[in-house]
């Protein structure tokens, strides 16, 4: 059981530091764990592609330096980073929103200064870190397949459909990791769905 528990964790963290690759966001979904239906989740591959280039065209054009990370869960945009100036972040929402199949998105950029590699590295191992925990209480309420997680500045943000007693869970243990200051639930509660332990 403990070499399971140690492979899973590489898994974690080495999918993790490749995940803001676009090209990692082409294979075909496999997880039959994700509430999402196949549908849902190949909407979302095609929505997470055609919101980067955009952003990153917005980004070239004002020539100023942009960071930003997004995740498209169940036809919903996160977008995290930072921005030089409102202006751009607004344009950010503007293209996002025009994207087909796009229901929502919440930008949640801040405008400033880019993170350093050092505040980045520290999100990665926060996230890792929480998705860890996460698996070491899978008999509990809630199970990691069910959460997205993404840390940008040392503030976590939670999605995925998940019913109450889930969604409380997995705030509880994002809010007693380490190096976390803020978690920001953004789930879709359903009080339908349960886990098959």
């Amino acid at each position: 059981m403990k070499s399971y528990k140690l492979f899973i964790l590489f898994i974690l963290f080495i999918t993790h530091l490749i995940g803001c690759a676009p090209s990692t966001i082409t294979a075909i979904p496999l997880s039959i764990a994700d509430r999402r239906s196949t549908e849902a989740q190949v909407i979302d591959n095609k929505i997470f592609l055609a919101a980067w280039n955009p952003i990153q065209e917005i980004a070239d054009n004002a020539n100023q330096k942009i960071h930003f990370n997004l995740l498209s869960y169940n036809q919903t945009i996160l977008i995290v980073g930072q921005s030089p100036s409102e202006d751009i972040k607004n344009q950010v929402t503007d293209v996002v929103q025009k994207i087909k199949d796009v229901k929502a998105v919440h930008n949640k950029m801040t405008v400033g200064k880019i993170n350093t590699i050092k505040q980045r590295a520290k999100d990665t191992v926060t996230t890792t870190n929480l998705k860890t925990r996460l698996f070491l209480k899978i008999k509990n309420e809630v199970h990691p397949f069910h959460v997205k997680i993404v840390t940008e500045n040392d503030i976590v943000y939670l999605l995925g459909i998940v019913n109450d007693k889930e969604a409380d869970e997995a705030i509880s243990v994002a809010k007693s990791s380490k190096g976390v200051k803020l978690v920001v639930p953004l789930f879709e509660l359903d009080e339908s769905v349960k886990n098959k332990y």
